[in-house]
C-alpha cells in the first residue's frame, strides 16, 4: 500500500557532500521549479522551507487545492515515531538494542525476545506483512479494509503473529515495524502515540492543523486523489495506518517539523544523526527513512538527502530534509502515477526539481 524505493544503485555513499544555498529562494528559483512542475503536470503542493523558518509555497494543477488544505501523510507520519523515539533514547529510557520484551514483557510475537528496536526501525524485524494480509476483487488488502482493526490491536494481533523470518531478517519494508513501535513507546512513556505526537510535536512547534486519523468514518476532511487511483480510497480505514501512516496536516505544518528538526529543537545532534546514518551497503536506508547523496544539477558535489515517502489510495508525498543547508523541499500530489523519480539517478522530475530548488543561484 506504501510504495518505496531501493538505493542500492545509488552514487557512492563517500563522496564529500554539498553545501546548498540557504538563503531565501529568489524569484528565478521559484519560476523554474514552477516551470519544472507545470511540465510534469504535478497537480497539488510544492513548498520550500529555508534554514531561518521561512519559505516558499505554492500549488499547481488545473484546479489547484487551497494552500491551506490538509493533506493525509501516509507514511511521513514514520518520520514523527523514529523522533519519538530517538527522543527515548537521548533520554536514557529506550535501549535501540533492547529486545521488545524489555517494554513491552507480553507481546506474543514468537520472536518477541530477539527482535530488537533497532531491527523494527531498519525493518529487520521479520514481523508479518500487513500488505500480504488477503485482497479483496479491488486489490486492498484486509489489513487496509474499512473494517479492520486499530493500531493497537493490529500491534498486539496482527502483527505478533507468525512471523515471516528470524531478526534479524533482510530487510522487507512492513507497516507493522512503526506499528509495533508506537505500542513499546506507549509503554515508556505512559502516554498512546496520537497523544505523544500531539504533545511533543503539534502544540510545540504550533501545527494548527495535524491530527491523526482515528477509525470512525467519516474522517478528517483532507485532500482527496483525482485521477485512475482515486476509487481505492473508499475502501480504506485510515484510521487502521496509526504510526505507519495515519498522520495529517496541511504542508507548513510538516514544513514547521522539518525546520525544527534541522534547528537542533527536537533531538539531540548526535541522536539526530544516528537515526540519519545509512550506508550504500545497506540501501542507504536509515531509521524509516533514506539517507543517500545525490548529484544534483548545479551543486559542486553530491548533496546528502534524507528522504521520506509517503503514498496511500492516489495520494504521493515526499519529503526532502537537506541536513547541511538546514532546508527541506516537500511535494504533496493529489495525481497519480505521479512520475517523481528519483533524486540520486540524475535524471527525472524530482531530479530536476531540487536541482533548480537547491543547487541553481538567480540568474541561471
Amino acid at each position: 500500500m506504501i510504495g518505496q524505493v531501493s538505493l542500492r544503485a545509488a552514487v557512492a555513499f563517500g563522496l564529500a557532500l554539498a553545501s546548498a544555498v540557504s538563503a531565501k529562494p529568489p524569484q528565478a528559483v521559484v519560476d523554474a521549479v514552477r516551470e519544472r512542475a507545470a511540465k510534469a503536470d504535478f497537480d497539488g503542493s510544492i513548498l520550500i522551507g529555508d534554514a531561518d523558518g521561512s519559505y516558499t509555497m505554492f500549488t499547481t494543477g488545473n484546479a489547484p487545492v487551497a494552500p491551506e488544505a490538509v493533506w493525509r501523510w501516509a507514511s511521513i507520519t514514520k518520520q514523527f515515531a523514529v523522533v519519538l523515539a530517538m527522543q527515548e533514547v537521548a533520554a536514557g529510557r529506550l535501549d535501540l538494542d533492547a529486545p521488545v520484551t524489555r517494554y513491552w514483557p507480553d507481546w506474543k510475537s514468537k520472536n518477541a525476545s530477539t527482535i530488537t528496536i533497532r531491527h523494527l526501525l531498519l525493518h529487520n524485524s521479520g514481523l508479518p506483512q500487513p500488505d500480504e494480509s488477503p485482497a479483496d476483487s479491488d486489490g486492498v488488502p484486509a489489513f487496509y479494509r474499512s473494517s479492520a482493526s486499530s493500531p493497537q490491536a493490529s500491534a498486539a494481533e496482527f502483527c505478533a503473529g507468525a512471523p515471516r523470518a528470524a531478526a534479524p531478517a533482510e530487510f522487507e519494508y512492513n507497516n507493522c515495524d512503526s506499528i509495533v513501535l508506537a505500542e513499546v513507546l506507549a509503554r515508556v512513556t505512559g502516554k498512546p502515540f496520537d497523544a505523544l505526537v500531539r504533545d511533543r510535536f503539534a502544540r510545540k512547534l504550533k501545527m494548527k492543523s495535524f491530527g491523526m486519523f482515528g477509525l470512525s468514518v467519516p474522517v478528517h476532511p483532507h485532500v482527496m486523489p483525482i485521477g485512475e487511483f482515486s476509487n481505492v480510497d473508499a475502501l480504506l480505514n485510515m484510521g487502521v495506518y496509526g504510526a505507519a501512516g495515519g498522520g495529517y496536516g496541511t504542508i507548513d505544518d510538516l514544513w514547521k517539523f522539518d525546520h525544527a528538526l534541522l534547528d537542533g529543537k527536537l533531538v539531540n545532534a548526535k541522536e539526530r544523526e544516528l537515526m540519519w546514518n545509512s550506508t550504500r551497503e545497506n540501501g542507504f536506508h536509515g531509521f524509516f527513512q533514506w539517507i543517500y547523496p545525490a548529484p544534483l544539477a548545479g551543486c559542486e558535489k553530491p548533496v546528502r538527502i534524507v528522504e521520506r515517502q509517503g503514498l496511500i489510495g492516489g495520494i504521493e508525498l515526499r519529503n526532502y530534509i537537506f541536513p547541511e543547508s538546514g532546508r527541506a523541499v516537500i511535494l504533496f500530489s493529489r495525481k497519480r502515477p505521479t512520475g517523481l523519480g528519483d533524486p540520486w539517478e540524475g535524471k527525472g522530475f524530482s531530479f530536476d526539481l531540487l536541482s533548480a530548488a537547491i543547487c541553481r543561484k538567480a540568474g541561471n
